[in-house]
């Protein structure tokens, strides 16, 4: 009995310690209300003014106010550890503004972003030639994703044979002396 029970529980405290959860502090995940998603909030914003919720996408403006700053974000689906994924193209654009100075440096365009969002209403803004209605989403927490690197998987790369430099070290084959 004790050995199943073992058996059951062990995967999912395994779970619990690799760290499956959010980026975001658990302050910022207190306020977030699970309840409502991102497609009510944009059919009908006005019932559900104040509401929090975990948003995230990729930067495509970043404008800077003397009240502070608004990020013009291309909505993106979230993985379980509220990682952007893909585009949402049901969710569109929204607009993410903060009272302090968000760096447009730092916060440029092309940054994936996760935060937490408290709905404040509705902006209307020109997309080429139409009105887009933007939600205005108040940042409680942000957390800008680092950029992806793709570079060498270990140092000895190009990596050929149970040796670091491979088996032709130095002339490998695609080294310039090769042939």
């Amino acid at each position: 009995m004790k050995k199943s029970l073992f058996l059951v529980l062990f995967p999912a405290l395994l779970g619990l310690l690799t760290g499956c959860g959010s980026v975001l502090s658990k302050d910022a995940l207190y306020d977030v209300n699970y309840e409502v998603e991102y497609p009510q909030l944009k059919a009908s914003p006005e019932t559900h003014l104040g509401k929090t919720i975990i948003l995230g996408g990729l930067i495509l403006e970043n404008r800077i106010t003397d009240d502070g700053s608004t990020l013009e974000i291309l909505k993106y689906t979230l993985d379980k550890r509220d990682e952007p994924q893909d585009p949402d193209e049901l969710g569109g654009r929204f607009l993410a503004r903060s009272d302090r100075l968000l760096d447009p440096s730092i916060y440029k365009e092309g940054k994936l972003v996760t935060l937490t969002g408290t709905l404040r209403g509705v902006e209307v803004r020109p997309m080429q030639k139409a009105r887009y209605h933007y939600p205005v989403f108040e940042i409680g927490e942000l957390y800008l994703w680092p950029e992806q690197r793709y570079d060498r998987p270990y140092p000895y790369y190009p990596y050929y044979g149970p040796f670091p430099y491979g088996y032709y070290y130095p002339y490998w084959r695609g080294h310039p002396y090769w042939w």
